[in-house]
């Protein structure tokens, strides 16, 4: 294995560079991603801002519908090809294979573009903004599928580097747009989609030099012998994606369906909550960085059949990202309000009636995003499509039962309480595949609770929590505390003994 890295150029990361390497950048990359988020809000009506928001949850929907869930595998079963030598057949194969869904899924979407613009917009005469929209989708399945490619070889510096300037030319082609051309969803899609297919054409150009390795693989695979383990991992891999993905959107899709509103007003709400989310969403982004940085370092040890250091590692990941995302949710309920009340001139008030709620949600479905990768180590995909099913239909059943009398508020609070069940549910699981659930990991599921009831009290509660975590056996257990401990020792101490630099003459 070591000779193939060498020999392809390629040297991947190591699992503490890889989650600090996306953290950082994804840090930068959502600063801009918010200060663009914020002239979005201030430049749309809330009835465009409902728009772009419905046509990016179709996106992020259909993405990895068009292509089966296919890349999602990678960060599971790249690392298993190139160790064995195959890795450029693997590319080959999964390229075709992702081209061919794409254009497809592409053709259908304008070739019903009718029915479908009623369907993502509650509005068919929106059928030009839905051809829009198909072409974007073929750019962001390019995107994604790079993506996946460079992080299953554990390369999260190209993956990092590809999101931010995919996130610069975003902000700079749309914020361009909507300022010469057109005021509304056209220009963000737009944006969007040259946004993603810019920055993975440049990915590719740049990719070329990785290439110098040998020009076929060490040993033939058949198609047989390729494809079945790859589909069955990728089919249940699609269906988690499906419900997941449905989850994010139905209950913008309940507001807009199901609220008794005509189109534009049910479209205002959804532009009200699209601004509820657009602080706490940057959790939930950070939280997927964090997942994907993880998986493919856990899959190698779980290859290497350390599974008990998998749920050790996981079970620190997992309180860790509660604690920090919880402290920044009461970081978000204390200057948000200012964000509303001058950022946006006070018209999107309704967005911060709900953003407790909202919160606790993104905080929930950050820490069920990090809960799925036990599963997607173990090879049990459809395992992880049980909780979200479930899921999914306690949003609709309470959605059902609270959109009609709480209007927008109870849509968000349907959502949390169904997230929060999802998370439990998704835990439940990986205890049955060996992973345990001492009393720590319960604390950090409840802690977004304190987030519900407004920052007075979001304090009070992350004060205990942050008590309970250092001072008590329920918290961080002695090896973690040991862990956490060496590594920020370590980092001191190689910050200390690097010294100043000196120029050195060749």
């Amino acid at each position: 294995m070591k000779s193939e890295t060498k020999g392809s150029g390629i040297r991947p990361d190591t699992l503490l560079a890889s989650v600090a390497v996306l953290l950082v950048v994804n840090l930068v990359q959502r600063s801009i991603g918010f200060g663009r988020g914020v002239l979005f809000c201030r430049w749309l009506d809330p009835e465009s801002l409902g728009q772009w928001d419905m046509a990016y949850g179709f996106l992020l929907l259909a993405a990895p519908v068009a292509v089966l869930g296919l890349p999602g595998c990678f960060g599971r079963y790249l690392e298993r090809y190139r160790g064995q030598g195959q890795l450029r057949t693997f590319l080959v194969r999964t390229s075709v294979w992702t081209a061919t869904l794409t254009l497809t899924a592409a053709g259908i979407l304008v070739l019903f573009r009718d029915t479908m613009a009623g369907l993502v917009f509650g509005d068919p005469e929106e059928s030009p903004l839905l051809v829009l929209v198909a072409a974007a989708l073929a750019m962001v399945v390019l995107h994604h599928f790079l993506e996946a490619v460079f992080a299953g070889l554990r390369i999260f510096r190209v993956v990092s580097f590809m999101q931010f300037v995919q996130s610069m030319l975003f902000a700079t082609i749309s914020l361009t747009l909507l300022a010469f051309w057109r005021a509304d969803a056209w220009s963000i899609v737009a944006g969007y989609g040259a946004a993603c297919g810019l920055s993975s054409v440049g990915m590719l150009i740049w990719s070329r030099r990785l290439a110098h390795g040998p020009a076929c693989d060490v040993a033939a695979v058949t198609h047989r012998e390729f494809w079945p383990p790859l589909l069955r991992f990728a089919a249940w891999v699609w269906v988690a994606n499906v419900l997941s993905n449905l989850f994010a959107v139905v209950d913008r899709y309940m507001i807009v369906h199901w609220s008794g509103l005509p189109a534009a007003e049910s479209l205002t709400l959804v532009g009200y909550y699209h601004t509820s989310m657009l602080v706490p969403m940057l959790l939930v982004s950070v939280a997927n960085c964090l997942a994907a940085a993880i998986t493919p370092h856990l899959s190698h040890d779980w290859e290497a059949g350390k599974q008990e250091r998998v749920a050790a590692r996981l079970q620190l990941t997992f309180k860790l990202a509660s604690f920090f995302m919880f402290a920044a949710g009461v970081g978000v309920l204390l200057l948000t309000p200012l964000l509303f009340h001058y950022a946006f001139g006070g018209k999107y008030d309704d967005g911060l009636f709900v953003l407790p709620w909202a919160l606790a949600a993104s905080v929930w479905l950050g820490l069920l995003l990090v809960a799925q990768t036990y599963v997607w180590c173990a090879e049990k995909t459809r395992r992880a499509a049980i909780p979200l099913a479930v899921g999914l239909v306690s949003n609709v059943l309470l959605n059902l039962l609270l959109l009609p009398r709480l209007g927008l508020q109870g849509a968000v609070i349907a959502t949390a309480l169904a997230t929060f069940l999802t998370l439990l549910m998704q835990l439940l699981v990986n205890r049955q595949l060996g992973m345990r659930l001492p009393i720590g990991m319960l604390l950090a599921c409840l802690a977004p609770l304190g987030l519900v009831l407004g920052a007075p009290t979001a304090l009070a509660s992350g004060s205990l929590l942050l008590f309970v975590l250092l001072m008590t056996p329920w918290g961080f257990e002695q090896g973690e505390r040991e862990e956490i401990t060496e590594f920020f020792v370590s980092r001191v101490s190689k910050i200390l003994s690097r010294g100043p630099r000196t120029k050195t003459t060749p």
